[in-house]
């Protein structure tokens, strides 16, 4: 493997776990370089933070000012997206000031609650309503075609892929949530990755070519569910990245002790979508459908519960310890778990 100061290092295997590049540059004026914020990275997030509080404070002397939030053609995260437009419809009505905000959800999804998931029980239902509800407008099939200053230009997708209607959209505050590609080190490597420069993985995540080379996470390569009339990519969400690094590392063990890899991740989801006094809540078993579990559900309890769990994984994580075995037993009595069951023909 060679590095960027052009020395090289020997490895028994490798473990490609970067996470993605950030393809604000695909669509002109896209991005915190341009004219929108960005909840993606820390520094970006703080960035968003401090531009809606200088948003909310021109209120006053402009009068109304749309928000625009989504997610671009070609993104694969969708729940943020939803998060961020509900929390802030939250925080501006926490501030008295939502009369003043009218609010555009724009979306490549075909349709609200998509998901990149093709819905998780009545995701569509749920979300619908929790927009519809807090007048919040909405467009589907969306290509957003350039960002202006203060200006979206959308242009929304029939079913056969043409234009149906074209959408201006202005905004004094807007945040999308971009298209993922693979990092620029391992782009374009043949075997490796896709033409996206995802990384190619079979069952037990390692690379049908180079199989001394795992992946996990967001870099990872998973092909969409369907044709749909503009491009919408599947999440890669934190549950189920978690049962990529078991499956990794257990299937690394395994080589380590002369065996073949035979453990396979789960893939299940369990999500929790805080939206500020409430959200959604879902179970995917696995997340791409079809599914064991296909559930979803609503209420107040769903933000207490990710203000608790945030806690808790944030403890979790600082102590290094990935997997207490309280958390592991819970899990195994609500039958999610993050390795498949091997059968003696996986193990051969």
């Amino acid at each position: 493997m060679e590095l960027r100061d052009g020395s090289s290092m020997h490895y028994d295997w490798l473990v490609i776990a970067t996470g993605p590049d950030l393809a604000f540059d695909e669509i002109p004026g896209f991005g915190p370089d341009g004219h929108t914020v960005s909840v993606c990275k820390t520094d970006h997030a703080a960035h968003a933070a401090d531009a809606f509080d200088e948003f909310c404070k021109g209120l006053s002397d402009s009068g109304q000012r749309p928000i625009v939030v989504g997610a671009a053609q070609g993104a694969s995260c969708f729940g943020p997206a939803y998060e961020y437009a509900l929390i802030l419809d939250t925080e501006l009505r926490r501030r008295k000031i939502r009369d003043q905000v009218p609010m555009t959800f724009v979306t490549s999804e075909p349709y609200i609650g998509h998901l990149g998931l093709d819905g998780v029980g009545d995701t569509k239902g749920l979300l619908e309503s929790q927009l519809r509800e807090r007048h919040i407008k909405w467009v589907t099939n969306a290509r957003v075609t350039s960002f202006e200053d203060g200006m979206a230009h959308v242009e929304e997708v029939g079913e056969d892929g043409a234009v149906k209607k074209t959408h201006d959209l202005p905004f004094g505050f807007s945040m999308l949530l971009p298209a993922f590609r693979g990092i620029k080190a391992v782009y374009g490597i043949e075997g490796l990755t896709n033409p996206r420069g995802f990384i190619l993985a079979d069952k037990h995540q390692r690379n049908p070519t180079f199989k001394n080379v795992y992946s996990l996470g967001v870099c990872v390569a998973i092909p969409p569910l369907g044709p749909t009339p503009v491009p919408v990519g599947v999440p890669k969400t934190g549950f189920m990245i978690e049962s990529m690094v078991t499956a990794v590392a257990h299937n690394i063990a395994a080589e380590l002790d002369g065996r073949q890899p035979n453990e396979v991740p789960s893939w299940n989801a369990v999500c929790l979508a805080d939206f500020g006094d409430g959200g959604v809540a879902f179970v995917a078993q696995p997340q791409i459908p079809p599914r064991n579990v296909n559930w979803s559900s609503h209420g107040k309890w769903v933000h207490l519960a990710k203000v608790g769990f945030e806690k808790y994984f944030l403890k979790k994580v600082r102590s290094g310890v990935s997997e207490p075995f309280y958390e592991k037993l819970a899990l195994q009595v609500l039958g999610i778990n993050k390795l498949k069951e091997t059968t003696k023909e996986d193990v051969r």
